[in-house]
């Protein structure tokens, strides 16, 4: 079985074994043989693994999402539902606009400030540079997930880097960012083994 993703970029769980709702952003598992995935182009697939408790989940963040707190929805809900400890939960970023292409608008980075004020660059810039990764991590962060618990850009190694910039690698990845309405999208997905 597979499952991804509805988005509507917020920051709705979906429990997988309860009533589907009509979109979400994140999904959670217990079960074995099915497969959750997340969709992005320039948003973050996020994966998450508790390897003690054998749950999973995956979610969709894009910049409205992380500031809904997307990401720590998915951990909340793998804790609430599934008993998952957050010091025990894996998270995986995948690949998504960096922070040499992205940019908002100065309200909306002003955001991404008070989260970080290094997930900024330019903040008095009409379009300010934004790093969604950065603040991902540093929401992951305050919610308990342990720094070394989060693989991301950060990752120094290239072979262990896989969060790439996805409008800087156009032989590698869709971009809405760089392609403009004409994109594609990629998934990041994960499931249990028995």
């Amino acid at each position: 079985m597979y499952h991804s993703v509805k988005v509507n970029h917020a920051n709705d769980v979906w429990v997988m074994g309860r009533p589907q709702p009509k979109s979400y952003d994140g999904i959670v598992t217990d079960q074995r043989g099915v497969t959750i995935a997340a969709p992005g182009a320039d948003c973050i697939p996020l994966l998450f693994a508790d390897p003690v408790r054998k749950v999973c989940g995956a979610a969709h963040s894009g910049w409205q999402g992380t500031l809904l707190g997307v990401s720590m929805a998915v951990v909340t809900a793998m804790a609430t539902e599934y008993g998952c400890k957050v010091k025990d939960i894996l998270v995986v970023l995948g690949p998504s606009v960096g922070p040499c292409c992205f940019t908002l608008p100065k309200e909306s980075a002003r955001e991404f400030y008070k989260i970080d004020p290094t997930c900024v660059r330019c903040l008095e810039s009409p379009n300010p540079y934004v790093n969604i990764r950065r603040a991902t991590r540093r929401l992951l962060e305050a919610g308990g997930v342990l720094p070394v618990n989060i693989q991301d850009d950060s990752i120094t190694d290239p072979e262990q880097n896989i969060t790439l910039c996805t409008s800087c690698y156009p032989d590698k990845f869709f971009s809405h960012v760089r392609d403009g309405e004409n994109f594609g999208t990629h998934i990041g997905f994960i499931s249990i083994k028995d």
